[in-house]
């Protein structure tokens, strides 16, 4: 994928370059800008310059813009990212402690399933049948 990239902005930098050299007569000439705001004492005149270092002092400026954007995203998510490890952390702590108190229910020998549970009344009818069944066999 660098490899890629790499070469896509070659060929981007190269036709770049061609469209400067077929137009050298618009970006090699000279350019005054002026600025007036409608009052005759407050009109500036910028000394001329060549075509392309505007375009290149803009091309700088977007640069540095998109930048700033890029690393105010970046820090951002750097501190998205720390609060959500903060979060797992604690959730990972209560995961223990619940685990923790899981284990000393499990190894309570009063909280035992078996003991805990009542006998279905159909099996304590069954046990009293048979019980019936053999002292009648008995006797």
């Amino acid at each position: 994928m660098k490899k890629i990239k790499l070469f896509l902005g070659f060929i981007i930098l190269v036709f770049a370059g061609l469209i400067v050299y077929q137009n050298r007569e618009y970006f090699f000439a000279f350019q005054a800008l002026s600025l007036s705001l409608g009052i005759e004492t407050w009109h500036w005149t910028a000394p001329a310059v060549q075509n392309i270092v505007y375009y290149g002092v803009f091309m700088l400026l977007g640069f540095l813009v998109a930048g700033f954007y890029g690393v105010s995203a970046k820090l951002k998510s750097k501190k998205a990212i720390k609060s959500l490890n903060a979060t797992i952390e604690t959730h990972l702590e209560k995961i223990a402690s619940l685990k923790k108190d899981l284990e000393k229910y499990k190894n309570d020998p009063y909280n035992r399933e078996d003991a805990l549970e009542p006998e279905p009344e159909g099996e304590e009818q069954e046990k009293e049948a048979i019980v019936i069944e053999t002292k009648k066999e008995t006797a």
